[in-house]
């Protein structure tokens, strides 16, 4: 096995930034393995067509295309076919989590009426040139596309919040479309929209009265966001949202916010808000029920190692809503390495590449490549372990990226954040419900990090 190049970096100091722009990283995939197929008008239906015929096409007039047509998509990006394997289970949770919902109460006649005529099947996400990444689309209220197809695992609660987070934002704009949504929303926080939303994190955005940092956007975005939020996360999971990551003047302003949403149902469609959230949290749970909390979960020990099923701790700071000192951490590398013409990933991995090893894998791609072809930073520490569980983790070196990072652009926070400190590794239960991993360094527990666990 050849052995990864590994140069000795200095480690630097974080100072207090602000977080900077979103992004997700999806490992590539090899159009030429996956079970794609090409566009071809002649071709005889499958048992998937028939499928999608009898639950899309015939009773809401929505076709699903899957066959590759680069033409339908982003001729500037290079994105990946969709796995034919994939469509029916993502299909199927969009039927349940959106279809259902919005036709037991309003109808079926609701949904042929102001439902995309197309959803459009693509296999990767679509990234941009500021660093940010595309999830869906809609195009004038007639075609949907929906990315990372191939990715996607209807198990994982967080995939299907995810999937289903991206529908229900595009619906809210095909409404909007049709009917306008009241005029005083854009007054709730009118000072605070920002092209720049992605350089705030999502506790920065909760704590100035936006439910999500892309809601910073604009009002268009802002209301589509509280929409999706408020009905993927259910009644307790926004109401838990509001009782720990806001303050009292962003609670009220989310509340007002929050009233105009349900008035806007109510009178433009006559739907009961409230009781669409409630539906719309039963078909997930059903989908993909709420895992269990830290003390009913086996040790951490026996679920993360070299040896074990998951080796991996995954962070994505699009999502989680880190504590301050990490945020941080994050948005001075971020803030950089842009200054520098490149893009950072939000998402970044802590892993396990032997027993006694564990690595740093960092994400980034130039931004004048339109290809945006990502380049991994891989930064290396050393375990010993003690007799109480923790774990010190000594720095020692990175690969030629991580070099270049590190000692020519001084992206360096991150790693320092890991580097020669002692940890205690837990579950650990944020206040708005969700279990992580939980990764304290001694030196200053409170000051800690979380991410999901990956294989």
């Amino acid at each position: 096995m050849k052995t990864p190049k590994r140069t000795l970096l200095t480690i630097l100091i974080p100072v207090v930034l602000t977080l900077g722009c979103q992004d997700v990283y999806n490992d590539k995939v090899d159009p030429s393995k996956t079970d794609y197929v090409t566009n071809d008008n002649n071709h005889p239906n499958s048992e998937l067509d028939k499928w999608l015929l009898s639950n899309f096409t015939y009773p809401y007039n929505i076709e699903v295309k899957y066959h590759w047509d680069a033409s339908e998509g982003d001729l500037y990006r290079t994105l990946v076919p969709p796995k034919v394997s994939q469509v029916q289970p993502v299909m199927e949770v969009v039927k349940k989590v959106w279809i259902d919902p919005y036709t037991d109460l309003a109808g079926g006649t609701f949904i042929k009426k102001y439902c995309p005529k197309q959803f459009l099947m693509i296999g990767s996400a679509r990234y941009n040139p500021d660093g940010t990444f595309t999830l869906g689309t809609a195009e004038g209220g007639r075609k949907v596309m929906l990315y990372v197809v191939n990715s996607f695992d209807p198990t994982q609660r967080a995939a299907v919040q995810q999937l289903m987070h991206i529908v229900q934002h595009e619906f809210g704009h095909i409404l909007n479309q049709q009917v306008s949504y009241p005029s005083a929303f854009r007054e709730v926080t009118p000072g605070a929209y920002t092209s720049d939303w992605r350089f705030n994190s999502v506790a920065q955005a909760r704590a100035a009265g936006f439910i999500t940092n892309y809601a910073m956007a604009s009002p268009d975005e802002d209301f589509v966001e509280m929409i999706a939020t408020m009905l993927i996360q259910g009644k307790e999971g926004y109401e838990a949202i509001l009782a720990c990551e806001t303050n009292s003047t962003s609670l009220a302003l989310l509340r007002k916010k929050e009233a105009l949403v349900v008035q806007y149902y109510r009178e433009s469609f006559s739907i009961d808000f409230y009781a669409l959230q409630t539906k719309v949290q039963e078909a997930i749970n059903a989908i993909a029920p709420p895992g269990p909390g830290p003390e009913e979960l086996p040790p951490l020990a026996d679920e993360w190692g070299f040896d074990k099923e998951n080796t991996t701790v995954r962070f994505d700071l699009t999502m989680m809503n880190e504590p301050s000192e990490f945020s941080r951490r994050f948005a001075q590398d971020n803030r950089i390495i842009h200054n520098a013409g490149f893009a950072l990933d939000y998402n970044f991995k802590l892993y396990y590449t032997s027993e006694d090893e564990l690595a740093l894998k960092l994400y980034y791609y130039d931004m004048s490549d339109e290809a945006k072809v990502y380049q991994q930073a891989v930064f290396y520490y050393f375990l010993n372990r003690h007799d109480d569980g923790t774990i010190d983790l000594l720095f020692s070196g990175g690969d030629d990226n991580a070099n270049y990072l590190n000692n020519d652009l001084g992206v360096g926070a991150l790693n320092a954040f890991f580097a020669n400190r002692t940890f205690r590794f837990n579950w650990v239960k944020t206040c708005s419900g969700d279990v992580f991993v939980g990764l304290y360094p001694q030196d200053s527990p409170e000051n800690f990090s979380f991410g999901v666990l990956e294989k």
